[in-house]
């Protein structure tokens, strides 16, 4: 078989819902397709300082990265690229925020943190894994570069919000985030830097995230665990990654 190129989500995807950590039918999958000579890649929306602590932490045998939701590539330690947002659309988004008295927080380097410009932003959205750094001075029309941004709001309060010109996701009931949503996009531009076939490419997600790389260039699984607006576009749908999903996948397409 000719070797295969795989792109795997995290959150949702390698890593248990329940838990938050990677089974070891997972851990296998991966080791099993290195093993079988195709390449296996991180693909998350996560920024790219903390997706490398991932795959650090997590020990698992990643040598290429795609984070940022597809706005950054790191292979064997080296950025390729790290794109942030397009600035004007996002200063224009926060000023809506700021006329609306909705309280906002950006990062604006490749490192984990957040800036708000009061305690209402840390009030509201509680640091679950970015800490946040107040910064009263903190301008819109000032900022040079934006990663992500954030907004605390409730599904209620985001049907009054105007997102227009920046991509959005919500990960927990009281916070949008402002983030890229480019997966594919990512994919697509590291596979022309390989000079790769897209139909050798493979990708395993679960989230409304992985929507822009379930593309019908190439082959996309998804998790039982997954949302249903992605089971729609999958090639083909496995288990819950806690029954063995990825594992299984793996071993249905003959990559093990």
């Amino acid at each position: 078989m000719r070797a295969k190129h795989f792109f795997f989500d995290y959150d949702g995807t390698l890593t248990s819902p329940q838990t938050g950590h990677v089974p070891e039918s997972a851990r296998q999958a991966l080791l099993a397709l290195v093993n079988a000579g195709h390449t296996v890649a991180l693909c998350t929306g996560r920024l790219q300082c903390n997706a490398m602590q991932l795959v650090e932490q997590s020990e698992l045998p990643f040598s290429t990265v795609i984070g940022d939701g597809g706005n950054s590539a790191t292979v064997d330690g080296r950025i390729l690229w790290m794109d942030p947002l397009p600035l004007d659309p996002v200063r224009a988004f926060l000023r809506r925020m700021d006329a609306q008295g909705m309280p906002w927080s950006v990062i604006t380097d490749n490192e984990m943190v957040r800036y708000a410009r009061s305690d209402e932003f840390v009030r509201r959205s509680p640091d679950y894994y970015t800490p946040t750094v107040v910064r009263p001075d903190l301008d819109p029309d000032r900022l040079e570069r934006v990663f992500k941004a954030f907004v605390p709001c409730t599904q209620g309060e985001e049907a009054h919000i105007d997102f227009s010109g920046v991509p959005h996701v919500r990960y927990n009931p009281s916070t949008m985030f402002i983030e890229p949503i480019a997966k594919g996009a990512g994919i697509k531009r590291l596979m022309a830097h390989l000079g790769a076939p897209l139909e050798d490419v493979v990708v395993f997600g679960d989230g409304m995230n992985d929507l822009s790389m379930f593309l019908p260039e190439w082959t996309s699984i998804a998790l039982g665990n997954g949302r249903a607006a992605l089971k729609e576009r999958a090639s083909y749908i496995t288990s819950a990654v806690d029954e063995d999903g990825v594992l299984r996948a793996c071993q249905e397409f003959g990559w093990v």
